[in-house]
């Protein structure tokens, strides 16, 4: 019998649920998920773990999976159809959203080199860092925002299982909102919890400063940085990205009107809303952009997998010529 909850409950938020219990990611796309670490040789076991998380690693299937919804709402389907359709398919054994989201993948995956570029700049500074590949579970922090607080718990405590198991004492988080969660929130559900989790941009910028490390830009370049939400208003990481970048010679940064950065920095409309209100997304992420381009920068620096899709959306939609670049790629290449 359906549950009466899933009457009024996004569809979107409900497959992304699915998604992250049945099948440990946000989109239930299957892949190896130490896939892009190979060659990289991180042992299991080190000093600090690296929390990869889902983000950059589905950011590729997401985008496309996105475009795809789009062009069914045009048709008449919404998000709620097509994903009912997808569960038709899926009892005769037909993995109609892991297809869709492979044929749509954009060919650029602009998304996933950036946890090399993390691990590579981590190393560079000294870091020991270990990875735990395939048995890396997901956070499950869209459970938690989209209120299923009793599967989110559940969730939480059997995560931390895992992570006692593997002896892990401190880790180091990409993903805000991965990192948040398991920073913030876990000690909430958690008895006992006791993992030291540090945001990489906290260690990078306090290894810079220590190390007297001075990065240099392949060439001369105004940037903005825009301050994703979990990053800066959920950790309060806002003064060390702009360290980061002040610290790399050629990079100069120019900065939004107060109320516009910072821990006031308008949201890019990303990170979710895109499937329970893609028009207000939409709009949101327009809005965004512009600001962003006023400033006169010619690069536009982030520190989050869905800011840096939704940005480089729009910066499509309004045609202008300026790039979205992870700071975590920018700095590797600073430091090569």
């Amino acid at each position: 019998m359906r549950n009466p909850s899933e009457k009024i409950i996004p569809a979107g938020h409900l497959y992304v649920k699915e998604n992250v219990l049945k099948k440990h990611n946000l989109t239930g796309v299957s892949e190896n998920k130490g896939l892009w670490a190979k060659g990289l040789n991180l042992p299991r076991a080190a000093e600090y773990l690296f929390f990869a998380g889902c983000g950059y690693q589905q950011m590729k299937y997401i985008e496309g999976m996105m475009g795809a919804v789009k062009s069914a709402g045009k048709m008449g389907l919404g998000i709620g159809k097509v994903t009912g359709i997808s569960k038709v398919f899926g009892k005769i054994g037909i993995d109609l959203t892991g297809i869709t989201a492979k044929v749509t993948a954009s060919k650029e995956d602009p998304y996933t080199p950036v946890l090399a570029s993390s691990v590579s700049v981590l190393r560079k500074l000294g870091i020991d860092l270990g990875y735990m590949n395939e048995d890396e579970p997901c956070c499950g922090s869209p459970m938690y925002y989209a209120g299923f607080e009793s599967d989110y718990a559940d969730h939480a405590r059997k995560n931390y299982e895992i992570f006692k198991s593997f002896g892990i004492k401190k880790i180091i988080g990409l993903v805000p909102g991965c990192t948040s969660a398991l920073k913030n929130i876990y000690p909430t559900y958690v008895d006992g919890y006791d993992l030291e989790v540090q945001h990489v941009m906290e260690v990078i910028a306090k290894l810079l400063k220590e190390k007297g490390i001075k990065p240099k830009a392949k060439e001369k370049v105004k940037v903005i940085y825009h301050d994703p939400c979990q990053l800066s208003r959920y950790l309060q990481i806002i003064a060390e990205p702009r360290e980061i970048i002040k610290s790399i010679d050629g990079a100069e940064l120019m900065e939004l009107d107060p109320e516009q950065g910072g821990k006031w920095s308008t949201c890019c409309g990303g990170g979710g809303m895109e499937a329970t209100h893609p028009e207000l997304s939409e709009r949101i992420g327009l809005r965004r952009a512009e600001e962003l381009l006023k400033t006169g920068a010619s690069l536009i620096l982030s520190s989050c997998p869905a800011c840096d899709l939704q940005l480089t959306r729009m910066i499509r939609k309004l045609d202008v010529n300026i790039k979205v670049v992870d700071l975590m790629r920018f700095l590797d290449d600073a430091l090569s």
